[in-house]
């Protein structure tokens, strides 16, 4: 990689961290190995504006005009896409990405995100191993339920790996598992690792939870409206106490695709540990899209399976659709996936 193409990548970083000063070191470079060129990445409009007003106080206002053209055509970028550039970056399947192939940890509170492994590793006695990025489901990286979700998750995978302690508790119960029965906890070291967490990101804790079979049960039981419409059926799942619910579900599309899905609402403020395997997350391809309820979603299409994704309100959902553009697997396109995102009245949930 040419010392430009790593400057872009830096500035990218930058700006994913809301660092001003280090955009506004990198960007000055780019713009003088560049003669002046613009420097090829995107930022947010109000992220330039910040960049432009500490210039200046640096400079007294006498910044170079070409410059700050250059930094306003850099966001001008942004705004001729249909999905943003910097949505693509943050808020894509990529950014959600918290452990991959590699077993390298892709998000912590202070790092970057991990590069992406090679798309198969192949091992001394000649297995092939499929790319495997997991991702959390709680929440884009910047939210705290996200932040735990990661941590946690990171944490049980170095944590008794060889089952020593698990083996000791057996089929039988002791004070952690009777303590955190809806959270796999059964050593006082993971209680404490799971009360650390969660004081430290302001979570709270599931207490109950409840079987639902249909739809009216969980309407009832999650005290919200009918969210799932035309041909969209509730099949079964669970409800938490605080409203944060999961469910196996079909949709029928006009076309008669059928479309399997698991549907995930995890609601803000609240711990959760659910992960997702999403295999490759280089290979999605992603677009924002408001749906016919008028909720803005992310959708990402994949070659085994899609992603549906709104940040409401009070929640966070995540449905993980089991269908892809492959056609073994299903072979839906993306008008399909935006027909099965109207589906949903997303208003009924917040």
């Amino acid at each position: 990689m040419d010392n430009i193409s790593k400057l872009k990548n830096e500035l990218e970083k930058a700006v994913r961290r809301n660092d001003i000063e280090k955009a506004d070191k990198i960007s000055d470079q780019l713009f003088r190995m560049q003669k002046g060129m613009e420097a090829d990445t995107v930022m947010p409009a109000q992220f330039v504006e910040k960049i432009i007003e500490r210039s200046n106080q640096k400079s007294g206002g006498q910044k170079s005009m070409k410059k700050i053209i250059s930094i306003v055509a850099i966001a001008a970028v942004t705004a001729t896409l249909g999905i943003t550039a910097l949505a693509t970056r943050w808020y894509g399947v990529r950014d959600l990405v918290f452990k991959n192939s590699n077993n390298e940890a892709a998000i912590t509170e202070n790092s970057d995100i991990a590069d992406s492994a090679s798309d198969v590793e192949v091992s001394t006695g000649g297995y092939v191993q499929e790319k495997m990025d997991l991702i959390a489901l709680q929440g884009y990286p910047d939210s705290n339920e996200y932040k735990a979700s990661a941590e946690w998750n990171l944490f049980l995978a170095g944590y008794d790996t060889d089952g020593k302690f698990l083996s000791e508790v057996g089929n039988g119960s002791n004070e952690f598992t009777e303590k955190y029965p809806l959270y796999m906890v059964y050593t006082r070291d993971m209680a404490e690792k799971l009360e650390e967490i969660v004081a430290k990101y302001q979570l709270k804790l599931h207490n109950s939870i409840t079987i639902v079979n249909n739809q009216k049960e969980l309407i009832e039981e999650a005290n919200i409206g009918e969210f799932a419409k035309n041909a969209n059926t509730v099949l079964s799942g669970y409800v938490y106490d605080d409203g944060t619910f999961h469910y196996d579900g079909e949709a029928l599309l006009r076309n008669g695709t059928h479309i399997d899905y698991q549907f995930g609402n995890y609601v803000k403020g609240t711990f959760s540990a659910t992960y997702l395997n999403v295999g490759d997350a280089s290979s999605y391809t992603e677009w924002e899209y408001k749906t016919s309820s008028g909720q803005k979603v992310s959708l990402a299409l994949g070659d085994t399976k899609a992603l549906v994704i709104a940040d409401l309100q009070n929640s966070y959902v995540a449905i993980n659709v089991l269908t892809g553009r492959n056609p073994e697997s299903g072979g839906i396109t993306a008008e399909d996936l935006q027909e099965f995102a109207d589906t949903f009245d997303f208003s009924q949930i917040k």
